[in-house]
Order: C-alpha cells, then structure tokens, then sequence
C-alpha cells in the first residue's frame, strides 16, 4: 500500500459503523479520452462509477462507448445530466447555469431538452439524478427538479442544502480536481481523505473531473480504490443506492 495512504486504511479500521462511497466524475462529453483512461482504472477494481454527463457535449463515439459499458457494466456505470451545456449565464458574480438570472420555465425547458438528448443519445430513459454545473443551483431549479419528477439532486456539500419532499440530496465531500492529489502531493490528500471518511456518518461523494486528472491522478485514485474496495467496513456504491450499504459491511463488535 502507498504511504499516503495509510492514514485512509487507518481511519477505516477504527470505524464503529460501516460507510458508503461513491465515485462522481463531472463533465462527461468534454475530454473524452480522458474520460475512457478513467473508466478503466474504476474497471480494474470493479468500482462504481457515476458520470455526470454534458446533455449538448455528448458525441457519436462516447455516447457508443457508454451504450456499450451501460449494457455490460451490470450496473457500475451509471449516467446522469450535468446541467445542459455547461455555460454561464449569470451576468455578475460566481459562474452558474441554474442560477438566479434564469426564469423557472428557461431552467426547466433545458432539464426537459436535456433528458430529450442524452435518452436519444443512449438510446433508454436517463437518471433521475441532477448534477448542476459549478455545483451550484437554485431554489427556483428544485421547483423544476420536482415538477419533472426527480429523484436527486447532489451537489457540493458547502453548497445550500434544499429541503424538498421527494428530491433527495446526494452531497459531494472530496473535490479531486486539480487543486488536490498530484499536484499537492499524496501526504495532505490522504489526510483530507482520512479526516472526511473517519468523521461521516452518511454516504460520502468523491468527485472527479477526468479533464484535468493527470497520468499521476488516475494512479492515485486507483490505488485509493484498492484501499476502499477491500475493506470490510466500506462498500463502494452508486449515486442512486448509496444510502443503503450492501450486506458485507459489519460494523466492529
């Protein structure tokens, strides 16, 4: 095992209650060979992985690539919308999509175009799950998530939390990014890893963007899978199931 990732094994064996994680990657539709190297390090360890797909992004050769693994990944890969087309709209402050210079019906006209896309793209009806891009959204967003009959909305865990019958909220904890991993060094990303999986008492997200994870990236987070794959007290799961752990998980006596 990596010395950075000693403390992570650490944490888990001084678990008293079994946890959840799941694996987010953003921004499918943009980068795709980076998207297909990532996919194959999550396939060598049989992880699960969810991907926030771009609804206008998606070509002809990714949305083949995702037929095909959607059809045979049993169930370990699993696609969602992220957003419509992943631009700005808000004319001052902090970028957003689904933002507060959008009416209820512009927002919900992109969710429904959106839907109409990745279905014709993948050829089957898409996730109930919403990813806003720059992880932020709106109020007037959740109205038109549960309008269209969402089922879940994840966003970063700093982001407002919005209380909505029948949309549940699926956070991200761990930004793998570019400003953390490689480009940081191992050491204080095993830290952080350890620290947000030691103290969780609900399921925890790890969010990538295959965009800017280098070469060193995917060989880190692979060997973070190994660690996660193998312990007793952790399963890894998808988005839409995270909140229910799988048998194996026991809690320690």
């Amino acid at each position: 095992m990596s010395e950075w990732l000693e403390p992570v094994s650490a944490c888990l064996d001084a678990r008293r209650t079994p946890l959840a994680v799941f694996i987010r990657d953003d921004d499918a539709g943009w980068d795709d060979e980076g998207l297909l190297r990532l996919l194959e390090v999550a396939d060598r360890h049989d992880a699960p992985l969810d991907l926030a797909v771009i609804p206008t992004a998606i070509g002809g050769r990714l949305a083949r690539e995702l037929r095909h693994r959607l059809d045979r990944s049993r169930g370990r890969v699993a696609v969602h919308r992220h957003g419509y087309a992943h631009v700005n709209h808000e004319p001052t402050g902090r970028k957003c999509e689904f933002g507060a210079a959008r009416s209820f019906d512009q927002q919900r006209a992109d969710l429904v175009s959106g839907r109409r896309r990745l279905e014709d793209a993948l050829g089957r009806p898409v996730s109930g799950i919403f990813t806003p891009p720059w992880n932020r959204c709106t109020s007037v967003t959740v109205e038109c998530l549960v309008d269209l009959g969402f089922d879940m909305l994840s966003c970063d865990i700093t982001a407002p939390r919005f209380v909505q019958r029948g949309l549940a909220m699926r956070p991200v904890h761990l930004d793998w990014t570019g400003r953390h991993g490689a480009k940081n060094g191992g050491a204080a990303w095993g830290r952080r890893i350890a620290a947000t999986l030691g103290s969780a008492e609900s399921p925890v997200g790890i969010m990538l963007h295959h965009a800017v994870m280098t070469a060193e990236d995917r060989l880190m987070f692979g060997d973070l899978l190994a660690v996660l794959a193998r312990h007793a007290r952790l399963a890894m799961r998808g988005m839409a199931s995270a909140g229910t752990l799988c048998s194996r998980v026991e809690p320690t006596g």
